[in-house]
This record gives C-alpha cells, structure tokens and sequence, in this order.
C-alpha cells in the first residue's frame, strides 16, 4: 500500500492541472533583491524590437505532469522589464527603452537582450510523487553596442535548468514557474550589466 500512495498522489496532482490555461505576467516582486548600483557613467538605452518586446510564449511544460495544461506568459514584456531595471540602476543617468536604436549617439552604451530558448517543467517523479520541483530552462542572449554601431559584446547567457523550492500542491503553479523565470532572467541580466562595466573598460 505504501508504495502505491506516491502513484496515486501523482495521478491526483497531474489531473488537477489536465487542460488548464494558466496565464501570468511581469511581477517585481518577484525578483530576488535590488539590482546592482555599478556606477557606470552616462544613460544606457534597452532596445528591443517591437515583436520581441510583444513576444507572447504559450505552451505546454515538458513534463508529465502537467502535460495537457499550458502556460503563457509575456515573455517579451518580462525581458524589457527586468533589463530596464538592472540596466538603469547599473548607468548613473538611468536608462530608456525604444523599440529601435535610431538616433542613439547621446547614449553610452545600447542594449539588445532576448530570451533565445525557454521551456519549463513540473518535476514530480524527483519527489517520489510526494511534491512538485517546478523547473525553468531558458537562455539569454544579450549584445552590447556603442552609439557609433560597434559591438562590444555578443554573448548567450545560460547556466542550465534551474529549479525552484518543491511544494506539495499549489492552486497557482504557473507563478512558481513565473517566480524562477524572474529570478534566472535577473541573474543573466546582472551577469550582462558586468560585462558591460568589463566593455567599457570602467
């Protein structure tokens, strides 16, 4: 009897979430602190084209366990957010956003962040069907470039899956998904804004 209870515990959980939508956004509380104050002189400019800064994700995690529910979430919002806050602490003048870098020589440095890959997941069989490990899997590519169109950085920002703490049931499980995708973005981004004290040799 004792080794059916985690099966039918995971059977339980994984009907709770059968062909649910589960939608979510930008969320700074979220985030694991305050963003970096680097010191870095000038204004900085985040660009991001209009489709990236409207990219709608929507799909299914890769796990068995909430397989038939899907998961959208405004992932292009959330980059432009997350990269307004930490590239606008990181600069002394701040930081603006466009959706285009025309006319950009009275900035110091131009940032283009992009989430290249995401996927996520509820992992239950980690936990003996005891509790859910929600998972995150995503990249970052940022490029850094100088007002006069030279690229100073060119890099994807990756440290593999990344798991959130496990719980034993959630009414909202799309926000513990939510939670890890702020919090590996912000690394990534904070990651990017000292690269760019590197770049600009500051």
């Amino acid at each position: 009897m004792k080794t059916r209870l985690p099966l039918i515990l995971l059977g339980a959980l994984s009907l709770m979430m059968a062909g649910c939508t589960f939608n979510a956004g930008y969320n700074p509380s979220y985030l694991p602190g305050e963003p970096m104050k680097l010191g870095l002189a000038g204004k900085s400019l985040v660009v991001l084209s209009e489709g990236d800064a409207q990219w709608i994700y929507s799909g299914k995690p890769t796990s068995f366990t909430g397989g038939a529910s899907t998961l959208t979430l405004p992932l292009g919002e959330i980059t432009k957010e997350i990269a307004v806050k930490v590239f606008g602490a990181a600069f002394k003048d701040g930081v603006d956003f466009r959706t285009n870098a025309e006319n950009a020589s009275g900035y110091r440095l131009i940032v283009r962040p992009k989430v290249n890959k995401f996927s996520y997941a509820y992992n239950q069989l980690k936990n003996l069907g005891f509790a859910i490990t929600p998972i995150v899997d995503l990249d970052l590519h940022v490029v850094l470039v100088s007002p006069e169109g030279k690229t100073l950085l060119d890099k994807v920002y990756y440290g593999g899956p990344t798991e959130g703490a496990s719980y034993a049931m959630s009414g909202q499980p799309q926000e513990k998904i939510n939670q890890i995708l702020h919090q590996t973005l912000f690394k990534y981004m904070t990651d990017a804004a000292l690269d760019a004290k590197k770049a600009l040799g500051e």
